[in-house]
Protein backbone atom coordinates (compact mmCIF):
# COMPACT_ATOMS: atom_id res chain seq x y z
CA UNK A 1 0.00 0.00 0.00
CA UNK A 2 1.19 3.26 -1.23
CA UNK A 3 2.27 5.50 1.89
CA UNK A 4 -0.76 8.28 1.31
CA UNK A 5 -3.18 5.37 1.01
CA UNK A 6 -1.42 4.16 4.41
CA UNK A 7 -2.02 7.57 6.03
CA UNK A 8 -5.58 7.76 4.69
CA UNK A 9 -6.57 4.22 5.89
CA UNK A 10 -4.94 5.13 9.57
CA UNK A 11 -6.14 9.00 9.59
CA UNK A 12 -10.02 7.08 9.11
CA UNK A 13 -9.78 4.54 11.34
CA UNK A 14 -8.32 6.77 13.99
CA UNK A 15 -11.20 9.43 13.56
CA UNK A 16 -13.77 6.39 13.88
CA UNK A 17 -12.41 4.96 16.95
CA UNK A 18 -12.19 8.90 18.46
CA UNK A 19 -15.89 9.14 17.50
CA UNK A 20 -17.39 5.85 18.97
CA UNK A 21 -15.83 6.43 21.92
CA UNK A 22 -16.85 10.05 22.22
CA UNK A 23 -20.34 8.50 21.24
CA UNK A 24 -20.10 5.97 24.18
CA UNK A 25 -21.85 6.28 27.26
CA UNK A 26 -18.92 7.30 30.63
CA UNK A 27 -19.34 4.52 33.59
CA UNK A 28 -18.28 6.37 36.22
CA UNK A 29 -18.83 4.43 40.13
CA UNK A 30 -18.68 6.10 43.73
CA UNK A 31 -14.55 6.20 43.73
CA UNK A 32 -14.53 8.28 40.37
CA UNK A 33 -17.19 10.40 41.95
CA UNK A 34 -13.84 13.23 42.92
CA UNK A 35 -14.89 14.21 46.75
CA UNK A 36 -12.58 16.95 47.88
CA UNK A 37 -11.27 16.47 51.16
CA UNK A 38 -10.50 18.61 54.56
CA UNK A 39 -13.85 20.22 54.11
CA UNK A 40 -16.58 20.84 57.16
CA UNK A 41 -18.54 17.84 57.55
CA UNK A 42 -21.60 19.55 59.43
CA UNK A 43 -21.74 21.24 55.86
CA UNK A 44 -24.26 18.85 53.63
CA UNK A 45 -24.21 19.74 49.55
CA UNK A 46 -26.46 17.76 47.57
CA UNK A 47 -26.64 18.71 43.35
CA UNK A 48 -29.89 19.37 42.13
CA UNK A 49 -30.19 18.66 38.06
CA UNK A 50 -33.28 19.51 36.42
CA UNK A 51 -33.98 18.22 32.94
CA UNK A 52 -37.12 19.61 30.14
CA UNK A 53 -36.62 16.54 28.10
CA UNK A 54 -33.00 16.09 26.63
CA UNK A 55 -31.88 19.25 27.85
CA UNK A 56 -30.31 19.86 31.63
CA UNK A 57 -31.82 23.44 31.83
CA UNK A 58 -30.73 23.73 35.58
CA UNK A 59 -27.57 23.02 38.01
CA UNK A 60 -28.01 24.01 41.83
CA UNK A 61 -26.13 22.60 44.77
CA UNK A 62 -28.11 22.85 47.82
CA UNK A 63 -25.79 23.39 51.08
CA UNK A 64 -26.54 22.64 54.66
CA UNK A 65 -24.55 23.57 57.66
CA UNK A 66 -26.31 21.15 60.02
CA UNK A 67 -24.70 23.03 63.30
CA UNK A 68 -25.98 26.64 62.13
CA UNK A 69 -28.95 25.57 60.62
CA UNK A 70 -27.74 27.75 57.46
CA UNK A 71 -28.34 27.18 54.30
CA UNK A 72 -26.98 28.33 50.74
CA UNK A 73 -28.49 28.06 47.29
CA UNK A 74 -25.76 28.18 44.38
CA UNK A 75 -27.28 27.75 40.85
CA UNK A 76 -24.25 27.55 38.45
CA UNK A 77 -24.67 28.29 35.18
CA UNK A 78 -25.53 25.16 32.55
CA UNK A 79 -23.65 27.03 29.48
CA UNK A 80 -20.46 26.91 31.49
CA UNK A 81 -17.33 24.93 29.49
CA UNK A 82 -16.12 22.01 31.86
CA UNK A 83 -13.39 19.36 31.25
CA UNK A 84 -14.76 15.79 30.95
CA UNK A 85 -11.71 13.67 30.43
CA UNK A 86 -13.27 11.41 28.67
CA UNK A 87 -14.45 13.74 26.10
CA UNK A 88 -12.94 16.15 26.61
CA UNK A 89 -14.43 20.28 26.69
CA UNK A 90 -18.23 20.12 27.11
CA UNK A 91 -21.06 22.09 28.47
CA UNK A 92 -22.03 21.63 31.42
CA UNK A 93 -25.84 21.53 30.15
CA UNK A 94 -24.60 18.49 28.48
CA UNK A 95 -22.84 16.46 30.88
CA UNK A 96 -25.64 14.64 32.93
CA UNK A 97 -26.69 13.03 29.10
CA UNK A 98 -23.16 11.42 28.76
CA UNK A 99 -23.08 9.39 31.50
CA UNK A 100 -24.44 5.83 31.07
CA UNK A 101 -27.74 5.21 32.61
CA UNK A 102 -27.35 4.44 36.09
CA UNK A 103 -24.36 6.43 36.14
CA UNK A 104 -25.31 9.77 34.55
CA UNK A 105 -25.89 11.61 38.34
CA UNK A 106 -22.26 10.49 39.48
CA UNK A 107 -20.92 11.97 36.26
CA UNK A 108 -22.34 15.23 37.10
CA UNK A 109 -21.38 14.88 40.82
CA UNK A 110 -18.01 14.26 39.47
CA UNK A 111 -18.09 17.24 36.93
CA UNK A 112 -19.00 19.82 39.72
CA UNK A 113 -17.07 18.45 42.51
CA UNK A 114 -14.03 19.30 40.19
CA UNK A 115 -15.34 22.47 39.23
CA UNK A 116 -15.86 23.94 42.16
CA UNK A 117 -14.06 21.89 44.47
CA UNK A 118 -16.41 20.55 46.61
CA UNK A 119 -17.78 17.17 47.82
CA UNK A 120 -20.99 16.04 46.72
CA UNK A 121 -21.92 12.44 47.03
CA UNK A 122 -25.68 12.83 46.66
CA UNK A 123 -27.93 14.11 43.86
CA UNK A 124 -31.35 14.32 42.74
CA UNK A 125 -32.36 14.35 38.76
CA UNK A 126 -35.82 15.48 37.81
CA UNK A 127 -37.07 15.96 34.30
CA UNK A 128 -40.33 18.42 34.30
CA UNK A 129 -41.74 17.22 31.87
CA UNK A 130 -43.38 14.31 35.08
CA UNK A 131 -44.53 17.70 36.89
CA UNK A 132 -47.84 17.51 35.34
CA UNK A 133 -48.81 14.23 36.99
CA UNK A 134 -46.79 14.56 40.26
CA UNK A 135 -49.10 17.79 41.08
CA UNK A 136 -52.14 16.04 39.81
CA UNK A 137 -51.40 13.34 42.20
CA UNK A 138 -52.14 15.68 45.08
CA UNK A 139 -54.07 17.75 43.44
CA UNK A 140 -51.92 21.30 43.20
CA UNK A 141 -49.34 22.52 44.31
CA UNK A 142 -49.55 26.31 46.18
CA UNK A 143 -46.52 28.77 44.73
CA UNK A 144 -46.24 32.34 45.23
CA UNK A 145 -46.21 34.02 42.06
CA UNK A 146 -44.44 37.64 41.71
CA UNK A 147 -46.47 40.72 39.46
CA UNK A 148 -44.48 39.80 36.58
CA UNK A 149 -45.55 35.67 36.44
CA UNK A 150 -48.90 36.35 37.63
CA UNK A 151 -49.22 38.28 34.81
CA UNK A 152 -47.35 36.05 32.35
CA UNK A 153 -49.67 32.91 33.30
CA UNK A 154 -53.12 35.06 33.78
CA UNK A 155 -53.26 34.39 37.27
CA UNK A 156 -53.46 36.42 41.07
CA UNK A 157 -50.58 38.02 42.51
CA UNK A 158 -49.40 36.41 45.66
CA UNK A 159 -50.39 32.28 46.37
CA UNK A 160 -51.70 30.63 43.85
CA UNK A 161 -52.82 26.80 43.91
CA UNK A 162 -51.13 24.90 40.69
CA UNK A 163 -52.65 22.32 38.68
CA UNK A 164 -50.15 19.99 37.37
CA UNK A 165 -50.41 21.84 33.64
CA UNK A 166 -50.11 25.25 35.32
CA UNK A 167 -47.14 23.95 37.66
CA UNK A 168 -45.44 23.36 34.21
CA UNK A 169 -46.04 26.56 32.92
CA UNK A 170 -44.61 28.37 35.99
CA UNK A 171 -41.22 26.52 35.79
CA UNK A 172 -40.82 27.02 31.90
CA UNK A 173 -41.41 31.08 32.24
CA UNK A 174 -38.26 33.12 31.15
CA UNK A 175 -38.80 36.84 31.84
CA UNK A 176 -37.07 39.80 31.20
CA UNK A 177 -35.31 40.31 34.77
CA UNK A 178 -35.13 36.87 36.52
CA UNK A 179 -32.58 36.44 39.01
CA UNK A 180 -30.06 34.27 37.53
CA UNK A 181 -29.65 32.71 40.89
CA UNK A 182 -32.69 31.60 41.21
CA UNK A 183 -34.89 28.36 39.97
CA UNK A 184 -38.66 27.99 39.52
CA UNK A 185 -38.36 24.52 39.07
CA UNK A 186 -36.18 23.88 41.73
CA UNK A 187 -38.77 26.00 43.90
CA UNK A 188 -41.22 23.88 42.80
CA UNK A 189 -39.76 20.88 44.05
CA UNK A 190 -38.83 22.14 47.53
CA UNK A 191 -42.78 23.08 47.74
CA UNK A 192 -43.75 20.05 46.63
CA UNK A 193 -41.59 18.17 49.42
CA UNK A 194 -42.27 21.08 51.53
CA UNK A 195 -46.06 20.04 51.68
CA UNK A 196 -45.79 16.47 52.55
CA UNK A 197 -43.16 18.03 55.37
CA UNK A 198 -46.39 20.04 56.53
CA UNK A 199 -49.20 17.39 56.40
CA UNK A 200 -48.83 16.80 59.92
CA UNK A 201 -48.67 13.03 58.86
CA UNK A 202 -45.54 11.06 58.49
CA UNK A 203 -46.90 8.63 56.36
CA UNK A 204 -48.57 11.03 54.06
CA UNK A 205 -45.13 13.27 54.13
CA UNK A 206 -43.09 9.65 53.37
CA UNK A 207 -45.27 9.01 50.89
CA UNK A 208 -45.29 11.82 48.64
CA UNK A 209 -41.47 11.96 49.31
CA UNK A 210 -41.48 8.05 47.98
CA UNK A 211 -43.57 9.10 45.26
CA UNK A 212 -41.48 12.36 44.08
CA UNK A 213 -38.16 10.32 44.28
CA UNK A 214 -39.68 7.13 42.26
CA UNK A 215 -39.96 9.26 39.47
CA UNK A 216 -36.43 10.85 39.49
CA UNK A 217 -33.11 10.15 38.78
CA UNK A 218 -31.34 10.10 42.95
CA UNK A 219 -29.76 8.43 45.45
CA UNK A 220 -31.57 10.30 47.89
CA UNK A 221 -33.76 8.33 50.23
CA UNK A 222 -37.28 10.01 51.43
CA UNK A 223 -36.65 11.46 54.76
CA UNK A 224 -33.50 13.39 53.60
CA UNK A 225 -35.27 14.68 50.96
CA UNK A 226 -38.10 16.05 53.39
CA UNK A 227 -35.16 17.14 55.57
CA UNK A 228 -33.47 19.55 52.75
CA UNK A 229 -36.99 20.94 51.74
CA UNK A 230 -37.47 21.73 55.66
CA UNK A 231 -34.11 23.30 55.33
CA UNK A 232 -34.41 25.44 52.17
CA UNK A 233 -38.43 26.74 52.46
CA UNK A 234 -38.24 26.90 56.32
CA UNK A 235 -35.20 28.31 57.29
CA UNK A 236 -34.44 31.82 58.79
CA UNK A 237 -30.64 32.25 57.20
CA UNK A 238 -30.86 31.13 53.28
CA UNK A 239 -28.95 32.86 50.52
CA UNK A 240 -28.80 32.73 46.72
CA UNK A 241 -25.16 32.67 44.68
CA UNK A 242 -25.43 32.23 40.89
CA UNK A 243 -21.96 31.01 39.66
CA UNK A 244 -20.00 32.38 37.72
CA UNK A 245 -20.70 36.12 39.00
CA UNK A 246 -19.73 37.94 36.93
CA UNK A 247 -21.88 39.19 34.21
CA UNK A 248 -23.36 37.05 31.92
CA UNK A 249 -22.38 36.36 28.47
CA UNK A 250 -26.05 35.94 25.69
CA UNK A 251 -27.78 32.57 26.10
CA UNK A 252 -26.12 31.70 22.78
CA UNK A 253 -22.49 31.69 23.67
CA UNK A 254 -20.39 29.33 25.77
CA UNK A 255 -19.47 30.68 28.53
CA UNK A 256 -16.09 30.16 30.67
CA UNK A 257 -15.25 31.17 33.91
CA UNK A 258 -11.80 31.09 36.28
CA UNK A 259 -12.06 27.81 38.11
CA UNK A 260 -10.23 29.45 41.13
CA UNK A 261 -11.76 32.37 41.99
CA UNK A 262 -15.13 30.24 41.81
CA UNK A 263 -13.56 27.70 43.98
CA UNK A 264 -12.42 30.82 46.64
CA UNK A 265 -16.26 31.94 46.08
CA UNK A 266 -17.79 28.60 47.30
CA UNK A 267 -15.41 28.27 49.93
CA UNK A 268 -16.38 31.48 51.50
CA UNK A 269 -19.92 31.51 50.96
CA UNK A 270 -20.76 27.55 52.00
CA UNK A 271 -17.76 27.70 54.56
CA UNK A 272 -16.99 30.78 55.79
CA UNK A 273 -19.30 32.24 58.74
Amino acid sequence: MKPIRLFAAFFFAWMTLTAAVAAADITVTKRDVNMAAGLDKNVANILVLLQDGETTDTMMVASINSRTGRSVMMRVDCRLMVDVPEVGETRLADVYALGAQKCRGMLAERTINTLLGLNIGTYVALDVTNLPQLVDAIDTVSMELDEREAAAMGLDLGWNDLTGDEALTFVRLKLDGDDPARSRGYDMLMQLLYAGVNSGDLGSMLGLGTKLLGSMDTNLNAMTAVTLASAVKGGDDRSELALPTQAQQTSEEPLRADTAAMQQTVKEALYEE
